[in-house]
């Protein structure tokens, strides 16, 4: 008996053309770089195309919205002005390459075998895009603990994206969780005949993901907006035979699961491609994520200066001011972030916090640093333990001798630190 397989239609409607044409151009445009930025020396070829896109997207915001200047430095947000420009353009491109395409190819009426790749090439850019991100939640080391930083700043002071960070770092077995969800999306992806079930596991991830970076204004939304709707798309392609049993009371066909190389040879190429890239990603990201574990659980225990120390003794020399206006600027707090060793946060007496960037010399004792938007904000500080929790400080801060001394502040005691899980609650410990 002849088997008529899902997607195998000789003859496309015109919309269905059209759309295809814009997804295929819009697709490969949005992620033009992938796989080749896994390949050592392929920079040579899409750094000069990426350069292209960067000065078209300039263009294209000062000519046509408007934009007088456009940041190009990388900031560490994806979310940057640049970033929604080389969107905008991409898009228009698309649009541009589907009408050109649509006038010279009018009369073909359905295009299998490209959208055997189109498919092929999404299920594996969102595989080993999102496969990186679960490596680093798995090992885990894209969220941080809460900083001792964190621990003594008040919520109202925290960021939006601060509160999410801390919320995540704070269980590791969570964010171990969304980890491995985001692996086993990802694995299932690279094979045709689980494509369904990967699809629809990052469905949910991804919804998670994208709904976290809107709520909390996390500068990731354009990419993770994109790998949701991608992991949609492909369970709504390969999701036909399960809708077609469980909402539309039809019967069901087999997909089209012949691989895109039937030939022996290039089917065989494709795979050894396939397990060398898969495995070279895999290598690399879980090396990357383990090499990172292994530097902050270093800082965690080498880091003996790391913590919080509250000033109980605070003098200066100057006596150009009042006593009522010099007491404003003591210092009340020093925080040393464990996670990073080259920052020093102090709160002053009249709730200023001022930021310093500083350098460590531990065989002389002193710590010297400054305030990078404030060059004159200078400290150069030699410090001495008098008891395990007390240090005594003498040095200049700000062209002026200073002492002081610091007592530890235990933020272990903290009651997020120490109330932890518990099977039975008598109340519930909401505070």
């Amino acid at each position: 008996m002849e088997v008529n397989l899902i997607n195998q239609s000789n003859t496309w409607q015109a919309w269905h053309r059209v759309l295809f044409r814009f997804l295929f151009a819009y697709i490969f445009l949005y992620c033009f770089s992938f796989p080749f930025f896994y390949i050592p020396g392929a920079h040579v070829v899409i750094h000069p195309i990426g350069s292209l896109l960067q000065d078209l997207s300039v263009w294209y915001g000062t000519n046509v919205w408007g934009y007088t200047n456009v940041p190009t430095e990388e900031t560490g947000s994806g979310d940057t002005l640049l970033y929604w420009l080389l969107w905008a353009t991409k898009l228009t491109l698309a649009i541009l390459v589907t009408f050109i395409w649509s006038v010279i190819d009018r009369k073909r009426q359905a295009y299998p075998w490209l959208k055997k790749l189109l498919l092929t090439y999404t299920r594996y850019y969102l595989a080993l895009i999102l496969l990186s991100y679960g490596l680093f939640k798995m090992v885990p080391t894209q969220f941080e603990e809460p900083s001792a930083r964190m621990l003594v700043q008040m919520y109202g002071e925290s960021s939006p994206m601060g509160l999410l960070w801390n919320f995540m770092g704070y269980s590791t077995a969570y964010q171990i969780f969304g980890g491995v969800a985001e692996v086993l999306g990802a694995v299932l992806l690279l094979f045709r005949r689980t494509t369904l079930l990967g699809a629809l596991i990052l469905v949910g991830v991804m919804a998670n993901v994208v709904i976290l970076n809107y709520c909390f204004d996390v500068p990731v939304k354009l990419a993770s907006t994109h790998y949701l709707l991608f992991s949609m798309g492909l369970a709504f392609v390969y999701g036909k035979p399960v809708t077609n049993l469980l909402l539309l009371n039809r019967a069901t066909e087999p997909m089209d699961q012949t691989p895109l190389f039937e030939k022996k040879r290039w089917f065989w190429g494709t795979q050894i491609t396939k397990l060398l890239l898969v495995g070279f990603v895999f290598y690399s990201m879980l090396s990357a994520a383990l090499a990172q574990k292994s530097y902050t659980d270093t800082l965690k225990h080498t880091s003996a200066m790391g913590g919080v120390f509250d000033v109980i003794d605070f003098s200066r020399k100057s006596s150009s001011d009042s006593i009522a206006r010099n007491y404003r600027y003591y210092w009340h707090r020093m925080v040393l972030d464990k996670f990073r060793p080259d920052k020093l946060v102090v709160q002053q007496i009249n709730g200023t916090k001022v930021r310093y960037q500083i350098a460590w010399d531990t065989v002389a004792k002193q710590v010297t640093g400054y305030v990078p938007e404030d060059s004159l904000n200078r400290i150069e500080l030699h410090y001495e333990s008098t008891t395990k929790s007390k240090l005594k400080w003498k040095g200049v801060w700000r062209d002026d001798s200073v002492r002081m001394i610091t007592k530890r502040f235990e933020t272990d005691s903290m009651l997020l630190k120490t109330r932890g899980f518990r099977w039975v609650n008598p109340i519930p410990f909401n505070r």
